[in-house]
Formats: structure tokens, C-alpha cells, sequence
């Protein structure tokens, strides 16, 4: 009978230990999960964890570390001189140092992949009143010597899982083995759940939230070590960074649900042509990333680019929208283009930017040049914003001549960039630079309001025309901009002419043309430019009523002994005359080309032939030098 219930007693005081020992266990792993979740979100997002590094704890809200769990903070340096941080009393410290005395536990937080500490004391009270919390330690130096710890509370929860031992334990007491079995089940599941929530926790730090693929952070950490492989067992690595071309404008006309769900389709295209040991991560936007950790053959990665260009080029279905895009992509392998992951990330973006700058949907290796040109690109975009801010630009006019009465009938304004010691640089070195930085709106104004200037000076019956770039008609306000500054100058809009081209209106052509028809309305006539290059230039044409067409200057190419060149200016003449719409040739360098487009039915022309550009004060010293106006008669 003794013996009896001397087992019963042990077997009682094994499992109140075994419980006891349990719920210890949930409730460290419990904090280091919240722990770690907060801590990330402070370090990511420059909130709390880094503002009391900083010791400026003031700025602290107290509401968002009680939100978190979070009743104190402490900061532990170097000789382990305990700091209070954020409000935190002296007592907490005397509480830390008695904690961190009396036990210190490791083991829980080798699942969570970060250096901390977790120091638990207390009573989890299976038959008296628990209390218990748990203070959680982290790095807070790149030597770890100093460290932040925050404390986290759990009496109520340790006293919520021993009333459910004691209420389960009693069950099963009363219905023996079959029901202490049950118990055991009930129990497990919840440790189950917390283990999955804390899972649940681990993926959203290093997941994206739209794709759920790996996220930059688990990127990093993932690229340090293959590139650390790839030197220590003298192996290679790839990077391959992915760029999704022209997302932005689908956003923008298509609205972000759109953009997600195109996001999401491309996420899921590119999972399936990566192999298991690679790694695919969305990094930002609409910027990817894949991680090959071991490269047998660099020829290789060739093909494995060409497919997965090819599977982005395929359409995408979104929501009934059918839709088109491309990806360029740039590759770097270490150790050849880096033996640092910072030094391949940089070199695979150098290599990005080449393929985009090369005509978009294609790959490009490395190579040590593509730094050297970015440099270059970007000393242009420091010298294009040092011109702007210093009054660099300037205007150079080129006359326009009428066909039938030889007279001098307009200007177009052309803008050139003034570089000390080297002369007028033409718009053609710069503007593609302008229009990816985004400085061809402020440019575009400054051009507008000088030819508001200069209109004083220029003869009062000529016409001033004006190119308007892309950007400048897809910005807003541009019609207002127009008259405003027109208005301000004593212009009169019926003396100027927009010059637009065919590839800004090939998207979004409904608001371009209701834009156009706004800056028409003002009094401001519209031609189009650069006409019959492209594939849209007719389509266009029968869309939007033209005042005036420019024929391309590739026409006048070779056109002397060429019948077909001759056939098509003047087919195009005729159809610009059976439109209503004045037409215009460009590049006319020799009598030849003036008589060809008069005898096609041109009315006006414009070239080196009749003048060079000019800048005001040549042009008006012309007008006072010369008695007899400039006619053809005085060119030939």
C-alpha cells in the first residue's frame, strides 16, 4: 500500500515536472518569437529597437511596446553595465541582473537563427498563482558586445495554460489512461499552434507578402553565403536580377489591383524555371532575383536566361485584361565579378542597366566597361542638373521656308546645351538621359518660356515651333502651363506650333489626344513630327485631325536617283493635302531636295539648304544688316 502510493506520488510529482517544465518551454519560445518579430520590424523600419539604441528613449511611444508584449527595456554594454531604456525603472534593472543570475537558457532560440539570449525566471504555479516573463536579449554592436534586452510579462499567460493542465489533468485523473491520453493530445495541439504561429512569424520576416516568394532580407543572407562558398571551395556563383520593362506604365493605366495580380503571375512563371537548389526572390517593385549557388558552366546560364525571357514575354491574362510585357535582365558570377555579395549585387545591376539601355528584353553578362559607362551617364545627369540650375541651355532657330512663295514662314526652336570648352552640345547626346531622369520637364519648361522670351525679338509674323516630349504631354496641367506662360509674355498661341511624335501617342493616345485638342482650342497648332518611320503614323493620322505633317528626313536620303522614295513623299503629300493638313520636309540640304518636294506637292521645307540654326542674336543682327528680305532667291 506504502509502496503504492509512494508510485502514485511519483508518478503524480513526474508529471506536475514534466508540465511544469512544458509550459516553461511555450512560454520562452512564445517570447523569442514575439522577440524576434518586433525587433526585425524596429530594425527594418528605424522604430523602436533603433531609437533606443540611439538613448534618445523618449521618443518612444509606450503604447507600441505594450502592444508588443513589451513592459521594459534595458541596454547591457560592454563590461555589462546594465543601462534603463524607455522609461524602464530601476527595478527592472535589479530584475534583469537577478534573472540572468539565476539561469540562462540558449537552446530555445536556436531555432530562430539570430545570436540573442533568453533568461526566464518565475513560477509557472500548477496548483498556486504563476508568475513568470522572460526577458529576451539582442545584438546591438557588430561584436555583439553591446546588447539590447527587452522583458516580456507572461504571468497571465503561464497561469492560463496551468488551469488548463490542472482542469485536464483532473479529467483525466477521473477517467484514467484513456481520457489522460486525450489530455495529452489537447496538449500537444496547442504546442503545435504556437509552434506554427512562431513558423507563421519566421515567414513573414523573410517573405514577401504579395508573392510569398523569399524577400531581400533572406536574399542577402542566402547570396553572403553562396558567395562565401564559392571562395572557400574555389566553385562559382551566379546572380541574376530581373526588371519587369515597362510595369510602371501598366500601374499607371491599369490600376495597382492590376499590377498585383501581373506581380503575382510573373512570381509564379519564374518559380517554375528555377531549379531546387536555386533561390528566387522579389526584392522590390517589380524587381527580381535569382540566386544559382553553384555554376558548373557559365555558358550555361545562357539559355537558362533566353527561357526564362521567353516565359516573361508570353502574355498574361489579368482579370480579363490581356497583357504584354518583357524583363531585362543583368548577370554577374563570382568570384569573377565580385568575391564580395555587395560587389556582385552592384555588377549584376551594372549589367541590368545595359540590357534595358540596349533596347529591353534581353541579358547581359558583366562587364568591367558597363561601370566605367555608368559613371559616364551619371556625370551627364550631374551636368544636365548643374545646367538647369546655372542657365547652361540655350535656343538655336532654324528657318522654315515656304515652297510657293519662297519666303521665310517660321522658326523651330532647338535647344542646345552650352558645355565650357567644348562648345553647343545637340539635344541628340542628352535626351535620352532627360527623359530617364525625369529632367525633361524642367528642361521642356525652360524651353517653352525662353520661346516666350524670344518671340519679341523674332519677326511677328512667323510661326515658333516647339517639340514637346513625351513626358511633358503625360504630365498634367501642361494645357494651362501653355497659355499661362504664353499669356504672361503677350504671345499669341496662334503663332506657335506643337511638334509630337508618333511614340508618345502609341499609349494612353486617348488622353494624349484629348490633351492635344485642349492645347488646339488654346490656338496653338499641332504637327506631327518625324512622320511615315513609323509603324502608327497613318493610324494616327486617320485618329486625330493634324494642323501639319513633317516628313521624316530619311526621305531625303538618297532621294535624287531613288523613284520609290520620290513615289512615297509624294503619296504622302497627297494624302496630307486630301486631309486638309499643311505638309512639311525636313532635312533639305541641296536645290535638289527644295525642287523634288515642291514638284511632290510639299508647301514648306527645312534644312541646312536654307539655314543652319541660329541663335537670336545672329538672327536678328540678320534682320538689321540686310536691306532685301531672305528669300530662296538670295539662297540660291
Amino acid at each position: 500500500m506504502v509502496s503504492g502510493m509512494v508510485v502514485c506520488a511519483c508518478l503524480l510529482g513526474g508529471l506536475f515536472y514534466i508540465g511544469q517544465s512544458s509550459i516553461r518551454a511555450m512560454l520562452i519560445r512564445d517570447a523569442s518569437a514575439k522577440a524576434l518579430a518586433w525587433y526585425q520590424y524596429s530594425i527594418e523600419n528605424r522604430a523602436d529597437a533603433l531609437i533606443a539604441l540611439s538613448r534618445d528613449s523618449s521618443k518612444i511611444a509606450p503604447n507600441s511596446l505594450r502592444t508588443a508584449g513589451i513592459d521594459a527595456l534595458v541596454l547591457i554594454d560592454g563590461d555589462n553595465n546594465v543601462v534603463p531604456a524607455a522609461g524602464t525603472d530601476q527595478a527592472a534593472v535589479t530584475d534583469f541582473n537577478a534573472t540572468t543570475a539565476a539561469i540562462r537558457e540558449h537552446q530555445d532560440l536556436a531555432m530562430l537563427d539570430i545570436p540573442a539570449g533568453a533568461y526566464a525566471t518565475g513560477n509557472v504555479g500548477l496548483i498556486t498563482k504563476s508568475s513568470f516573463s522572460t526577458w529576451i536579449a539582442f545584438p546591438a554592436s557588430p561584436d555583439g558586445s553591446v546588447r539590447l534586452a527587452a522583458r516580456f510579462v507572461q504571468s497571465q499567460s503561464a497561469s492560463e495554460l496551468a488551469f488548463r493542465f490542472r482542469r485536464e489533468f483532473l479529467y483525466s485523473g477521473g477517467v484514467a489512461a484513456v481520457t489522460f491520453f486525450a489530455f495529452m493530445g489537447g496538449f500537444t495541439y496547442r504546442a503545435r499552434q504556437i509552434e506554427e504561429d512562431e513558423d507563421d512569424l519566421r515567414f513573414l520576416a523573410l517573405h514577401d507578402e504579395l508573392t510569398g516568394l523569399p524577400n531581400r532580407k533572406q536574399f542577402e543572407d542566402r547570396l553572403k553565403e553562396a558567395v562565401a562558398d564559392a571562395n572557400r571551395y574555389s566553385r562559382k556563383c551566379a546572380l541574376l536580377t530581373i526588371d519587369l520593362d515597362g510595369f510602371k506604365s501598366i500601374n499607371d493605366t491599369l490600376g495597382h489591383p492590376i499590377g498585383d495580380g501581373l506581380l503575382r503571375a510573373a512570381a509564379n512563371r519564374l518559380k517554375g524555371s528555377v531549379r531546387g537548389d536555386d533561390l528566387l526572390a522579389r526584392l522590390s517593385g517589380d524587381e527580381f532575383a535569382i540566386l544559382v549557388p553553384v555554376v558548373e558552366d557559365t555558358a550555361a546560364l545562357k539559355p537558362f536566361a533566353d527561357r526564362i525571357l521567353d516565359l516573361l514575354a508570353t502574355s498574361f491574362r489579368i482579370d480579363g485584361h490581356e497583357i504584354l510585357i518583357s524583363g531585362s535582365m543583368g548577370i554577374a558570377v563570382a568570384p569573377d565579378n565580385g568575391d564580395t555579395a555587395d560587389q556582385l549585387v552592384r555588377n549584376a545591376d551594372f549589367a541590368l542597366y545595359r540590357a534595358k539601355s540596349d533596347g529591353r528584353r534581353a541579358w547581359r553578362f558583366f562587364d568591367p566597361k558597363m561601370a566605367e559607362a555608368l559613371k559616364s551617364r551619371r556625370t551627364l545627369e550631374d551636368g544636365l542638373r548643374f545646367a538647369l540650375e546655372n542657365d547652361l541651355f540655350t535656343l538655336l532657330y532654324q528657318p522654315q521656308y515656304d515652297l510657293i512663295s519662297n519666303q521665310i514662314t517660321g522658326y523651330e526652336a532647338l535647344l542646345r546645351w552650352r558645355l565650357p570648352g567644348k562648345g553647343l552640345v545637340p539635344t541628340s547626346m542628352f535626351l535620352s538621359i532627360a527623359e530617364e531622369t525625369g529632367l525633361i520637364i524642367p528642361m521642356g519648361e525652360w524651353v517653352i518660356r525662353q520661346v516666350a522670351r524670344d518671340s519679341a525679338v523674332l519677326p511677328p509674323e512667323a510661326r515658333i515651333a516647339i517639340n514637346l516630349s513625351a513626358a511633358q504631354l503625360k504630365r498634367q496641367g501642361i494645357e494651362k502651363f501653355l497659355a499661362d506662360t504664353f499669356s504672361a509674355y503677350n504671345v499669341d498661341p496662334k503663332r506657335i506650333d506643337i511638334e509630337v511624335n508618333e511614340s508618345l501617342l502609341g499609349r494612353n493616345e486617348d488622353d494624349a489626344f484629348c490633351r492635344l485638342e485642349t492645347i488646339r482650342e488654346i490656338g496653338i497648332s499641332i504637327v506631327m513630327d518625324n512622320f511615315g518611320v513609323g509603324t502608327s503614323s497613318l493610324g494616327l493620322l486617320s485618329r486625330y485631325p493634324f494642323d501639319k505633317i513633317k516628313v521624316d528626313r530619311s526621305f531625303m536620303n538618297g532621294i535624287d536617283g531613288n523613284e520609290k522614295k520620290r513615289a512615297v513623299v509624294a503619296a504622302i503629300c497627297s494624302l496630307g493635302r486630301s486631309l486638309g493638313m499643311q505638309v512639311a520636309g525636313e532635312g533639305v540640304e541641296s536645290r535638289e531636295h527644295a525642287d523634288i518636294l515642291r514638284e511632290a506637292g510639299c508647301s514648306q521645307a527645312q534644312g541646312y539648304y536654307f539655314g543652319h540654326p541660329e541663335s537670336l542674336d545672329v538672327l536678328f543682327k540678320q534682320r538689321r544688316n540686310e536691306e532685301a528680305p531672305i528669300t530662296l532667291a538670295n539662297i540660291a
